[in-house]
């Protein structure tokens, strides 16, 4: 049975693992391999006990059977122009439970809480050439907007694309 719970500081490292062993998967052939190979478990957890300690944005853990198998970090959209909507920063699962229905529902509940606290609209980040991702958020309501941000990861040009749900 799914459910979920509250992310604290304290599940900084947790959360951190959960990114990178999505990474490891997701990103295969969009980030170079030899980079997502090196990246450490704890990369994110500097950032995400700063921002879980602050309030700054909040966390949920689905757990599935006592088990965490994913994870959402949400909150006030941290573009200047979009400050007044919610922001999903980040939606990663164990790579055995992609493709269930685990980051639907963990989607869900985040908008639901964005919603509960006055956004009527959310915006994401999402890498571009992930096909995966691009049909997800479009399923969810989501749309391009075009906008990318271009930068380098790994010696190589990626980009991430703005989607939004108004």
């Amino acid at each position: 049975m799914l459910n979920f719970r509250d992310a604290t500081a304290e599940d900084a490292g947790l959360i951190s693992h959960i990114f990178c062993t999505s990474w490891r998967k997701t990103y295969r052939g969009l980030i170079p391999e030899d980079y997502l190979i090196r990246l450490p478990d704890a990369y994110w957890v500097p950032s995400l006990r700063s921002w879980l300690e602050s309030g700054q944005l909040y966390g949920l853990i689905a757990m599935e059977d006592k088990r965490p198998v994913g994870c959402v970090i949400y909150g006030r959209g941290r573009d200047a122009e979009y400050a007044d909507w919610g922001e999903i920063v980040s939606l990663y699962m164990l790579p055995d439970c992609m493709r269930r229905g685990v980051g639907g529902a963990l989607l869900n509940e985040a908008l639901r809480l964005l919603r509960a606290d006055g956004f009527d609209r959310c915006y994401l980040w999402a890498i571009e050439g992930n096909a995966i991702a691009d049909g997800f958020y479009r399923k969810h309501g989501f749309s391009c907007t075009g906008e990318r941000i271009p930068y380098r990861i790994g010696g190589k040009d990626v980009a991430d694309l703005r989607y939004t749900l108004a």
